[in-house]
């Protein structure tokens, strides 16, 4: 490619940015942004975001790996029950850990 060359392909991209600006771009990524935001809203109408029940949910594992520790148990496995099956996790381990009193008082009568 020689100079010229060169030249005339420089002062046709200028041309092509003169005829077609960039405002035409802006507004398709405005019109783009637009709809971006209405479907984000429409997800948070039907899927609110509750971060205190994230927070509760961590607790439900907490509590389930204390307690699988203090029992000698694998408190990683529990904590991860606790984590994805949080109510009836905790529900089974009242059971358990009412099993086990029932077992040491038979065991120390």
């Amino acid at each position: 490619m020689n100079i010229h060359q060169a030249n005339a392909l420089t002062l046709g991209l200028l041309f092509f940015l003169a005829v077609f600006p960039q405002r035409l771009l802006a507004q398709v990524d405005a019109q783009r942004f637009g709809n971006l935001e209405n479907r984000v809203s429409n997800l948070e109408q039907h899927f609110p975001v509750n971060a205190e029940g994230g927070v509760a949910v961590f607790l439900f594992g907490a509590f389930c790996a204390l307690w699988a520790q203090n029992t000698g148990r694998n408190p990683w496995l529990w904590f991860f029950l606790g984590l994805f099956f949080s109510v009836i996790t905790v529900l089974v381990l009242l059971s358990r850990n009412s099993n086990d009193k029932l077992q040491r008082q038979a065991a120390s009568s």
